[in-house]
């Protein structure tokens, strides 16, 4: 059986993070190869056009998510998609119980439990035109051979195989196989946070700069502590903030920055601070990360980028967008460079107009039909070797 997929219901207006779709206008429609209630169609892809409207039946995508927190980037990641693709329908699948701020961040949508012994039910229960996998391994989602499948790769791994691989960056395509050679890159898309009610930036004389990571000890490592004294020592203009610091390490820090700082813990809506941040600095001397979503979050809120020029932070930032540093002392450069105001608030402009090009709604759901088309019309799966 064939489905019908319209444009209409990838080229959406996005404001203020959220908004419905054009649906009346006259769209070019895809038929996509997909198997759905019948034997899976292996013809190419074809376009023809039609008239949408809204009655038109919605395109129903099935998500695989194996992290049940939303404050972590791959379910944040499936909770955005949800958003970006407005006129689809949505259902989202854990491995286990999510937490409950997570189940009211996917109150908009069907959430549910998934066994892999029920990959066999999944086709008849939930009717899915499109299954996708988030960084899924094998052991834990066995192929589905009755639903078109993608694989969104975030991290390098095995994974499941798939009829189509995608991964989140450039840098991550270069570290994973396979059978096709180097997979399609889809950046993740990334809403702009909620304002932070009742709080603004610094008054232009002083600089707050902060940190957002997940509370655990890996993002946190004790080298911190020094590197932060170092360009606490010499700036008292700036006032620190970090989101998701453990407990074990507060005093530490505190002291490290004079005690200019204020703690926050982490959650969901607290990258509404990133509102309040003239910049967002971020340094691990070891992890390399594939796609930095606080990055494309603060540079949607006008918050100055200063990290690592390491992975897939350098296809985020340009150098009128914020900084990639190789060395602490290009850490502290780039902090004395904010004190200029005029400079400051054109690369904050400059910042916000670039993630709005790449990581906004807009962009994923035109990219996601862009990949749609280009790549459905093909029914070889592939599995990523590493």
């Amino acid at each position: 059986m064939r489905l019908y997929f319209s444009d209409t219901d990838l080229q959406c207006r996005i404001a203020a993070g959220d908004a419905g779709c054009e649906s009346t206008e006259r769209a070019v429609v895809t038929e996509l190869p997909v198997r759905h209630r019948g034997a899976r169609t292996t013809s190419g892809l074809r376009l023809v056009e039609r008239e949408a409207n809204r009655d038109g039946r919605h395109m129903r995508l099935l998500q695989f998510c194996n992290v049940g927190n939303v404050c972590g980037g791959t379910a944040a990641c499936a909770w955005t998609i949800t958003r970006a693709l407005p006129h689809w329908t949505h259902v989202v699948l854990f491995p286990r119980r999510p937490t409950e701020e997570t189940a009211n961040a996917f109150a908009h949508c069907r959430v549910s439990l998934f066994d892999s012994a029920s990959i066999a039910e999944l086709p008849a229960r939930w009717q899915p035109d499109i299954l996708l996998l988030h960084n899924t391994h094998p052991g834990r989602v066995p192929p589905c051979e009755d639903v078109f499948t993608v694989q969104y790769v975030h991290s390098a791994g095995s994974r499941t195989l798939a009829d189509v691989t995608v991964v989140c960056s450039h840098w991550l395509a270069g570290q994973v196989e396979t059978e096709q050679g180097r997979p399609p890159v889809l950046w993740q898309p990334v809403p702009i946070p909620p304002t932070c009610s009742g709080r603004s930036r610094s008054d232009g004389r002083r600089l707050r700069v902060g940190r957002l990571c997940t509370p655990t000890p890996v993002k946190w490592p004790e080298c911190l502590v020094s590197f932060y004294a170092e360009l606490a020592a010499t700036r008292p203009e700036i006032d620190w903030e970090f989101v998701g610091c453990p407990d074990a390490m507060k005093s530490a820090m505190t002291e490290a920055v004079g005690g200019r700082v204020r703690f926050w813990p982490a959650g969901w809506t607290a990258r509404s601070l990133l509102h309040t941040w003239d910049a967002v600095l971020y340094h691990h001397p070891t992890l390399t990360e594939s796609f930095g979503r606080v990055v494309a979050e603060s540079m949607r809120c006008g918050c100055i980028p200063i990290v690592d020029r390491r992975g897939g932070f350098c296809e985020q930032i340009e150098p009128e967008t914020g900084f990639l540093c190789d060395r602490p002392q290009e850490f502290a450069d780039a902090l004395d460079r904010l004190r200029d105001r005029a400079a400051r608030e054109e690369m904050k402009a400059a910042a916000r107009q670039c993630a709005e090009e790449r990581f906004s709604l807009r962009a994923f759901a035109q990219r996601w039909g862009k990949l749609l088309r280009e790549s459905l019309g093909s029914s070889r799966r592939t599995a990523v070797e590493r």
